[in-house]
């Protein structure tokens, strides 16, 4: 038992390093719209801690002490490779300090530098980079910068909207992630302006992401009604925060689902392998306590003092750890604008949002749908936030439908005839921030939208024309559509048995290969359980696509299609299944 442990620990350090020396691959880029360009600057903003901090600059000791860089990574690993080793094989074994002692050494330097202090202030003279307008252009940041500053893996989507939108009217906002909302979103607000100034434009477009996008809805309900914005599209917004912040900060243990993770990790990196079957050999208890041990232990003292920890809380969540956590005269400062964020920002958001929408501010909002919370909770999510956090919808508990006589709520879309509930039976979206403007993608990652082409083309087309109003403007775009990133494997659609195009349900089904690198031989399509008879070995090509005969079964309220297939010459592959949901509608 003893030298499994160790050989666990052994593997948690191997999993570490090679994850952090991965590099992304390019994106395709095929299927890039360019549009005719509106005069607009676009803003990006990026999520969570993506952008760097600066310790005294313009000084002498400039040295940048945030930037995620896998390069600098390993070069600390590498001299403590044994000494991490040898802690997680001891922890392994019951003796969880000296991996504490290691993990805190190996951090020390880097949690040291980017502290804050009990009133929320950082303790050093750091600001974010670029932080002014005069640095902040793509075309800056590539020709005089050497790229230094661009969003983490974005230079993909970056020279898309450079399709349509010049370098120079393209910019990255870059802000202090440790910092409360509240502060981010006034720096917003001077740096819009400053952008306006500077290029002449009238109002500018913003694409947010994640932590960015929970900032880009709170400049919007403080300062939207100034309509300066024209088009703001919200991809993946931590808006009303992530239970995952609160998992990690409570008591109780985490269980994060190894195979999920390491899909999630796939996806993120672009790398088109399904290691799942890696998880089932790894370690999850143990890795578990891992972290959860490495937080609280280490970084939770310093953590605390960031006034963003106390934004990913939700209001619940919020009202309940603050006296644990916070003093109310040490942490006054934070605390004001925590309750600020929660009690007034966050508990009115749909309200405010409206209120911009009013005031002629396009918003839209990407959000997705039917994972389960990474930490193991019981959660729709897109793996890191709720899905009811992210838009306001109402969701079932994971793995649950909202029930076969559940009725539309309507509380803020009130027509009847709109149907907003996922034909998944698991969202309704007519409780939503903004029913009409929130678009779902099932089983798609925390803002991995930018590999699936269906979500790559939709946020382009959101973020740099008007010619989508809201979900009921262009078939193209559902309100509820498929993940078709190529490790999703396949997508399939009924299709008109006369035209070939894709329809309501019908007796033909296409199915679509959404990978690169294999050609797929599919096992067997069941619709409600029941095979259907294909009569033949299905093979479909690279980005290759195949139409097969089906039956729906009378009566049914709603379909489950669930294709297995698996991958030729994979070695690595396992068979897999993909399960579609359809609404059967009159």
């Amino acid at each position: 038992m003893k030298m499994k442990r160790v050989i666990s620990a052994i593997l948690c350090a191997v999993m570490i390093f090679g994850c952090t020396a991965s590099t992304a691959t390019a994106a395709k880029k095929d299927n890039i719209p360019a549009f005719e360009w509106d005069g607009n600057p676009v803003i990006f903003i990026q999520g969570y801690s993506g952008p760097i901090l600066i310790r005294d600059r313009g000084l002498e000791t400039e040295e940048e002490v945030w930037g995620i860089n896998a390069g600098d990574l390993i070069k600390k690993l590498i001299p403590n490779l044994y000494g991490i080793v040898s802690s997680l094989a001891k922890y392994a074994d019951g003796d969880p300090q000296p991996f504490i002692e290691q993990f805190r050494e190996i951090s020390a330097e880097l949690i040291d530098d980017i502290s804050m202090m009990p009133d929320g202030s950082s303790k050093y003279n750091i600001v974010s980079f670029p932080c002014v307008v005069e640095e902040a252009s793509i075309a800056y940041i590539r020709e005089e910068l050497k790229g230094k500053g661009t969003p983490f893996f974005q230079d993909d989507f970056i020279d898309a909207m450079a399709q349509t939108v010049p370098e120079e009217y393209i910019y990255v906002f870059n802000t202090d992630w440790r910092r409360s909302q509240i502060d981010n979103s006034a720096h917003l607000a001077e740096f819009i302006d400053s952008v306006l100034e500077e290029t002449g434009a009238d109002k500018v477009d913003i694409f947010s992401m994640s932590h960015g996008g929970q900032l880009t809805a709170t400049y919007l309900y403080y300062y939207g009604t100034q309509a300066k914005v024209d088009n703001a599209v919200l991809n993946s917004p931590a808006t009303g925060g992530t239970t995952l912040v609160t998992e990690l900060l409570g008591a109780e243990p985490i269980n994060f689902n190894m195979e999920e993770l390491l899909r999630f990790a796939c996806v993120m990196l672009n790398i088109e392998l399904d290691l799942r079957w890696l998880g089932r050999l790894l370690p999850g208890e143990f890795l578990n306590s891992l972290v959860k041990t490495a937080f609280n232990e280490v970084l939770l003292p310093h953590a605390i003092y960031f006034g963003s920890v106390w934004d990913f809380m939700d209001i619940e969540t919020y009202t309940r750890l603050r006296d644990v956590y916070l003093d109310p005269v040490e942490n006054a400062d934070i605390i004001e604008k925590a309750d600020k964020l929660h009690y007034d920002c966050m508990a009115n958001i749909g309200e405010g949002l409206r209120r911009a929408q009013a005031a002629g501010v396009n918003i839209h909002i990407i959000s997705n749908y039917g994972t389960q919370l990474g930490t193991g909770k019981k959660i729709d999510s897109d793996f890191i936030i709720n899905t009811t956090h992210t838009c306001g919808a109402n969701a079932s508990v994971y793995g649950e439908t909202l029930g076969k006589d559940y009725v539309q709520k309507n509380t803020v879309c009130k027509d009847s005839s709109h149907d907003h509930v996922a034909p998944t039976g698991t969202v309704d979206a007519s409780s939503c921030y903004l029913p009409e403007n929130t678009w779902f993608v099932y089983e798609q990652y925390h803002t991995q939208t930018w590999y699936d082409p269906y979500t790559r083309c939709l946020i382009l087309e959101l973020l740099l024309t008007d010619n989508i109003a809201d979900v009921h403007s262009d078939s193209r775009y559902p309100q509820f559509e498929l993940s078709q990133n190529p490790l999703d494997g396949v997508y399939a659609r009924f299709t008109d048995s006369k035209t070939g195009e894709y329809g309501a349900l019908s007796d033909e089904m296409l199915i679509k290969s959404l990978t690169d690198n294999y050609s797929l031989n599919i096992l067997s399509v069941k619709i409600n359980g029941v095979e259907q008879d294909t009569d033949e070995k299905l093979v479909i090509r690279r980005n290759g696509e195949i139409t097969v005969p089906c039956k729906i079964p009378e009566g049914a309220d709603r379909l489950k299609v669930e294709i297995r297939y698996e991958r030729k010459n994979d070695i690595l592959s396992n068979p897999f299944v993909r399960t579609i949901y359809f609404e059967c509608k009159d």
